[in-house]
């Protein structure tokens, strides 16, 4: 395009990378560009580039605060279908759906990698997946009792409520004033580090209400292993079942 000039800037004071682009306009323009939080600016071609750095820097809370907000969401998914012999995980582990209506009873178990879903008459998808939501609410919710107390010592808080949904774009949520946090249902397809990930950030924020300087600070105190837990969870990501 004529009259553009793009490049790619780094702010050493902050560690921060952004893209440059140059263009015959008044101001400049600084965005957090979803879904992965890239820092890019808009600016005159005359601006220089001590003001752009500047501009950066003025803004360093809120891209913390946005950056964070897009880690923390799951890229929306269409709805996926229920069939036959497709996978499914529960706790990282793949099963084989095996659905058997005209069963002599209703039962859903998990055995040797397969997930049999047995019924006494044909069922809808829509009772499909009510059945597998069950099923996963109840192994999400045995990893949360099991780990929530062992997380909340090493944090240093105590959340008054702690509750299991499903979300279509966040992994989890925390009503800070009301020390209330949920965790997305489909959570129960992801290993332990991804369920523990979203506990610490949630249970961080008790501490730190924004996703500012100091909140990453704390994330690395409690889980300094966090950033690669995070691109654990991006790499699963929402099936939307």
């Amino acid at each position: 395009m004529d009259n553009v000039l793009v490049s790619q800037e780094f702010l050493p004071e902050l560690g921060f990378a952004f893209e440059l682009t140059r263009k015959p306009i008044k101001r400049a323009y600084l965005r957090v560009r979803p879904p992965d939080g890239k820092i890019t600016v808009n600016a005159p071609f005359n601006l220089p580039m001590r003001m752009i750095h500047a501009l950066i820097k003025q803004n360093h809370a809120w891209i913390l605060k946005n950056q964070g907000r897009l880690a923390n969401q799951a890229p929306s998914a269409p709805e996926a279908r229920v069939m036959h012999g497709q996978t499914l995980h529960v706790l990282g582990e793949p099963h084989t759906l095996n659905i058997q209506p005209n069963a002599l009873h209703n039962q859903l178990i998990c055995i040797a990698g397969v997930m049999h879903i047995k019924s006494k008459i044909p069922l809808e998808p829509e009772q499909i997946r009510a059945r597998i939501h069950a099923h996963w609410r109840a192994e999400l919710a045995g990893v949360l009792k099991e780990r929530l107390p062992f997380w909340s010592e090493k944090i240093g808080v105590t959340a008054h409520f702690i509750g299991i949904k499903h979300m279509k774009t966040r992994w989890g949520s925390c009503n800070i004033k009301d020390q209330r946090i949920w965790i997305n249902l489909e959570l129960a397809r992801m290993p332990q580090a991804c369920i523990d990930l979203v506990l610490v950030h949630e249970l961080t924020h008790l501490w730190e209400r924004g996703h500012n300087a100091r909140f990453y600070g704390l994330m690395d105190q409690f889980m300094p292993t966090w950033r690669t837990h995070q691109a654990e969870l991006k790499r699963w990501g929402m099936s939307n079942l």
